[in-house]
């Protein structure tokens, strides 16, 4: 695998085969975005989204944006906000540049999972609960098909009422 891939630049598809290559690549092209990040998980897997390298890039990039520049599609969101996931916090906190919401029931008998940074890298799961993926950094075409997957997503998802924080 190539040691530093360039999000933009580096293009060929890398396969990844463990947990840590996935939350390692995926902090780096989290970390890399300028423009956009876009999530499309079923429980926002803590082992690769609740990790400060992740979160630290993602409240980056927010805070560089004045528009929404961070989205997030979940199936579940019951199981994270229980558990205290930071990245549900964050959220929380930014609520004018992180945007979290819930797949459309009709939608949830998707099986894969993605993050696609920039529209042009991309990490694809087709088995979301597998630690199987393919990644690549400067895939315009691959990283724009799976983009237009997800605003369609988006655009049929719901506001959660579990991202909300109640101040008393």
């Amino acid at each position: 695998m190539q040691d530093d891939p360039v999000l933009g630049i580096s293009a060929g598809q890398l396969w990844l085969d463990r947990r840590e290559l996935i939350r390692n690549l995926g902090a780096q092209m989290a970390n890399q975005a300028h423009r956009e990040l876009l999530l499309f998980s079923h429980a926002l897997d803590p082992d690769l989204y609740d990790q400060r390298p992740f979160l630290d890039a993602l409240q980056t990039l927010a805070l560089a944006r004045p528009d929404l520049p961070v989205r997030i599609l979940l199936y579940d969101s019951q199981t994270p906000c229980q558990n205290g996931h930071r990245l549900i916090e964050l959220a929380r906190r930014l609520t004018s540049r992180i945007a979290i919401r819930r797949v459309e029931n009709d939608d949830q008998k998707r099986q894969d999972a993605f993050l696609i940074a920039d529209r042009c890298g991309y990490i694809y799961r087709q088995i979301a609960g597998t630690m199987e993926a393919i990644a690549d950094f400067n895939s315009p075409g691959e990283a724009g098909r799976l983009r237009t997957t997800f605003i369609q997503l988006w655009d049929r998802g719901t506001t959660d009422l579990q991202m909300r924080q109640l101040f008393i």
